[in-house]
């Protein structure tokens, strides 16, 4: 008979970024800025300087993520709160504060997982260097994380480099205004993702140097693409999108080199991106230990409108239009047009452990709601029971019918956070942080039912849906 429980050491958690909780960025904490100080905020949408104030209430959300059970928490660190300028003097206040952030996690029962970098540059490095594009940020990036491997070395096994690394190349372009039909698009792409590349196999390479028995991963965002119909030209396009999408990162996190069909890409269209002496090599001797990913949502291209770019897949989610693509007529879809689908959660992992054959791990999954306390002080979400519950039913499936060896299932996010955009009405979270998008207001926690509804399922390790 085939056994029906999860992993022993299955790890139920959540996930956030520093920029969208962190707040603390007045002067005597010593952080410096970062891109999304400088960015243009949609109007009527909070800034970052206090986001839900993380840097003062850690020790509070730490206690409560222990009462939810979490067992799991990937958070990611502010390259500026660690080198203001990105790559000059240190800030041993930042330093400290996650040192002592760390320690609070594991003193609650909960392993800390670290993302190096979730899109906020230091802004000096673009300044300076024209951030990414520039090798010399790969430079300042090889010091810094260096710095946290040798910090925290001991205290945290699971790494990854960055946050969904193949949405994270076009996202960056586009959102500095580089319109994915220019001349120059395809070559700044490709320089990017090289040096983000480079990045995140030096990541492996430091932290393996400092402590062999740490875990090292990549993370992408993966998004299935069905075909519109069975037309082979709607199938074949499908095909085409994922592979560009999602497939061309994960090919390097597991093999160490650049797949075929894109250096043909590049051949074809005489894109030729700078590289140093041993950086195929390097690239090849530092693959990871799990592919990580985050899922919200499936898409569906035809043939009709040609092979989808990242830039065409990310534009609606930067600019908040509305998609172009074709709908899924079968899929409700949440308050910000995300399609709902929890089948397609079971369909990536089946799909990416069925390529690659290496541990999984659900770094991000959820659904952002409008929401306000009732007179309860409390919020009825059974729209966010619902939705996590038939999301676990399908990794559970996954794993116990199809065989995926998957690590964990992390929630985006356990607790309400801005949205990255800065938008503190799409709410995440088991926890209600009572701001609102303009106000801080006094910031204080309130658990949601959904709360009470996740901790009997960590507590049943997913037995008690």
């Amino acid at each position: 008979m085939q056994k029906q429980e999860l992993p022993e050491n299955f790890l139920w958690g959540g996930s956030v970024s520093a920029h969208q909780t962190e707040g603390g960025t007045a002067s005597d904490t010593g952080k410096g800025k970062s891109l999304y100080d400088a960015m243009e905020m949609r109007t009527g949408c909070a800034d970052w300087n206090t986001a839900i104030d993380t840097y003062h209430h850690y020790h509070e959300d730490a206690g409560l993520f222990k009462e939810l059970g979490l067992k799991a928490y990937r958070f990611t660190i502010a390259w500026s709160r660690v080198l203001p300028d990105g790559e000059g003097e240190i800030n041993e206040k930042g330093l400290a504060f996650y040192d002592d952030f760390i320690d609070t996690l594991i003193e609650n029962g909960i392993e800390p997982i670290i993302c190096t970098y979730h899109f906020d540059l230091p802004l000096a490095l673009q300044v300076k260097y024209n951030g990414w594009l520039s090798r010399k940020t790969v430079d300042a990036y090889e010091k810094y994380i260096r710095i946290l491997a040798e910090r925290f070395a001991g205290k945290v096994k699971y790494w990854i480099p960055m946050n969904e690394q193949n949405a994270f190349v076009a996202l960056m372009l586009l959102s500095e205004g580089t319109k994915s039909d220019s001349p120059d698009f395809m070559q700044s792409q490709a320089q990017l993702f090289h040096h983000v590349t480079m990045a995140s196999a030096i990541l492996i390479k430091v932290v393996k140097e400092v402590n062999p028995d740490c875990c090292v991963g990549g993370m992408v965002n993966y998004t299935p693409v069905y075909p519109e119909s069975c037309a082979p030209d709607d199938v074949m396009n499908s095909i085409l999108t994922v592979n560009e999408y999602s497939f061309n990162t994960l090919d390097i996190f597991v093999h160490g080199k650049y797949p075929q069909r894109l250096m043909k890409l590049w051949e074809e269209n005489k894109i030729v991106p700078q590289m140093q002496p041993g950086d195929l090599e390097l690239l090849q001797k530092n693959t990871v230990s799990f592919l990580a990913f985050s899922y919200y949502s499936s898409m569906v291209v035809n043939g009709k409108i040609g092979k989808v770019s990242m830039g065409d897949m990310l534009m609606p989610l930067i600019s908040g239009q509305k998609s172009k693509l074709p709908e899924n007529p079968y899929l409700e879809e949440t308050q910000w047009g995300w399609k709902i689908d929890p089948v397609g959660l079971r369909i990536s992992m089946n799909q990416i452990y069925t390529r690659y054959h290496v541990p999984i791990f659900i770094f991000e999954n959820g659904i952002g709601v409008k929401e306000e306390l009732n007179s309860e002080l409390t919020v009825e979400d059974d729209y966010r029971i619902d939705y996590h519950r038939e999301h676990i039913r399908q990794m559970k499936l996954a794993i116990l019918e199809d065989g995926v060896e998957c690590m964990g299932y992390l929630t985006w996010a356990p607790i309400d956070i801005l949205s990255s955009q800065g938008e503190m009405c799409k709410r995440y979270g088991f926890i209600y942080v009572n701001r609102t998008d303009k106000e801080v207001l006094d910031l204080k926690r309130y658990k949601k039912k959904s709360f009470y509804w996740f901790k009997r399922v960590i507590a049943s390790n997913g037995a008690d849906l």
